[in-house]
């Protein structure tokens, strides 16, 4: 359809380009709301401490922002609104160790006039790791909530841009007026990437290793000149304020850890390799196929983040006449899956400890890619602490968070069943002692739409989408099969319809999705929005790439359907 292709072609321009993405402006969570109540009591609940830890018929209590007590004999404060945690399960918050979550895409610098390419400005070859991601936080974008639905209450938020982006930070996932009032630590991490500047140096993965050995080096000359400076200045030429080098002064006192988004086992072994140089702090996030490399892991004793983006399980030709070759592909094809799959487990077995990194996935298949990889062999004790008490460690906040303790921050998960199994839902989250709710929607293979509300939305709705590329139209169509709700997205530029999943349509809150090949990388597009009377007023989002699309429609005469 016309939707896909312009998104495809946005997408593109993206990963060659690195150019900029318009996105609208993001709406609050549409499920779950924030009481101003900060004292609360979840009483005769399945607690679950940490992993391995659990306390049957418990109760725990926040007040202000902390845990005030947790156990089967625990004092309920008279002021406390108290919950019945009959049949439910509480966790601790989970922790994302490594993602873009509220930060906006800035606009790239345009490519200069007579550009001198071997030492282009540090803006355009993406060298600013003065900056930080604070200076790119969006309190209403869409990333935080949808994080915090599926459980998570902490993220280590870092920068968009090239090859040194800037600081990221560890965000509380809260509503807020301001990014301030989200920052639990600032300016933790020295994010980079290997991403180039177009056409200038440097460009390509060998130029960006050598202009990062020759900063990093040169960041540890001018910090020994400058401390001999402070101590006796005299007959001294006064050191040059370089605020790019000085950015390198923390890596350099190993005061800060570097985070290389090293998603491929090249990328990691390269950062390995300039670790190793260098002699930096180093934790490889966003690591998709470590199971290569569990050896060089356990050796080199990095930290690790592995990416919670699943490939999608490989499916077979159905043609007969498929030739040895053919036959022996797809077999190599279901055995690096269930490679990826098991590696959780194998890390696990041989001591490699790791936390989960979303910068790459999208939120609505978080949830399903755990309970995945939980069935693939890593226990469910070792899944929640990846979540949780490992992510803590790894980055230096386990005292504050991670587990649930006295005298912690209020951050927790309350599901209707075991977390990882397929058919529990998260019923509400704190985060920093702050409750979300969640409507519990009861799932078919359909979605899930209240009855009273099948009248609205069942139909034709004619839908007018503005993309960076230009207005993109088409139909919503809706129908009833059986029990369940069905839907396509059709285009007026004659593409193929594309099938909708996940429809809900709770309490005036219209949500679904949908998936393409985009050049071989499945891309899930997520509209999100709300329906009064015959209008819908939405958005349309790219997860992966942190795209969004204003959407509207209109619903038809019943003639038109």
């Amino acid at each position: 359809m016309k939707l896909q292709r312009e998104l495809v072609f946005g997408l593109s321009l993206v990963l060659l380009l690195i150019s900029g993405s318009t996105s609208a402006s993001a709406q609050s969570d549409p499920t779950g709301e924030s009481s101003p109540t900060r004292t609360y009591a979840i009483t005769n609940a399945t607690i679950v401490q940490s992993p391995g830890e659990v306390i049957e018929g418990g109760s725990i209590v926040f007040k202000n922002g902390m845990i005030l007590g947790v156990g089967t004999n625990v004092s309920i404060p008279g002021d406390a609104q108290v919950i019945d945690g009959t049949d439910l399960f509480v966790y601790p918050g989970f922790i994302d160790g490594m993602s873009y979550t509220g930060a906006k895409r800035p606009e790239q610098m345009e490519r200069p006039d007579n550009l001198f390419t071997p030492n282009p400005p540090n803006d355009y070859a993406g060298i600013t790791p003065e900056r930080t991601v604070i200076e790119q936080i969006e309190v209403g974008d869409n990333s935080i909530s949808n994080l915090r639905k599926v459980g998570f209450t902490v993220s280590h938020s870092v920068p968009y841009g090239r090859m040194l982006p800037g600081s990221g930070s560890i965000l509380l996932l809260s509503d807020a007026d301001h990014a301030d009032q989200m920052i639990l630590m600032s300016n933790v991490s020295m994010y980079t990437q290997f991403s180039g500047a177009p056409g200038a140096y440097p460009g390509n993965t060998l130029g960006i290793m050598a202009k990062w050995r020759n900063l990093y080096i040169n960041a540890r000359n001018q910090n020994q000149y400058a401390q001999v400076y402070s101590k006796n200045p005299t007959g001294l030429e006064r050191p040059t304020q370089d605020r790019v080098l000085q950015a390198f002064y923390p890596v350099v006192e190993k005061e800060k850890p570097v985070f290389y988004n090293a998603n491929s086992l090249l990328e990691a072994q390269r950062a390995l390799r300039l670790m190793n140089e260098l002699d930096f702090e180093l934790v490889l996030g966003n690591l998709e196929d470590g199971w290569h490399m569990v050896d060089l892991l356990k050796e080199s004793n990095a930290k690790v983040f592995m990416s919670l983006d699943l490939p999608d399980e490989p499916k077979d030709s159905d043609d007969e006449d498929k030739t040895d070759e053919v036959a022996e592909l797809e077999k190599l094809r279901m055995e690096s899956y269930k490679n990826h799959l098991a590696q959780f487990g194998l890390f696990d077995s041989l001591g490699i400890t790791f936390g989960f990194s979303t910068i790459d996935a999208s939120a609505s298949k978080i949830k399903s890619n755990l309970t995945m990889i939980v069935e693939a062999g890593l226990s469910e004790d070792a899944a929640l602490a990846a979540l949780t008490t490992n992510a803590a460690k790894l980055l230096g906040i386990e005292t504050i968070t991670g587990s649930l303790e006295s005298g912690k921050i209020a951050n927790a998960v309350i599901s209707t069943g075991p977390y990882f199994e397929k058919d529990s839902n998260v019923k509400m989250v704190f985060v920093d002692g702050h409750k979300y709710d969640f409507e519990i929607k009861e799932k078919g293979a359909g979605g899930s739409v209240d009855a009273a509300s099948e009248s609205t939305l069942l139909g034709s709705w004619s839908y007018v989408s503005t993309s960076p590329q230009g207005e993109l139209t088409g139909k919503m169509i809706f129908e009833k099969e059986g029990d369940e709700i069905t839907g396509l997205m059709t285009s007026d530029g004659g593409n193929p319809d594309q099938a909708l999943s996940n429809i809900s349509f709770v309490n005036g809150t219209l949500s679904f999705d949908y998936s393409f090949d985009g050049g071989g990388q499945s891309i899930e597009i997520v509209i999100v929005g709300d329906i009064t009377g015959t209008d819908f007023d939405g958005e349309a989002s790219v997860a992966q790439f942190n795209i969004s699309f204003p959407i509207t429609a209109t619903k038809d005469a019943p003639n038109n359907n």
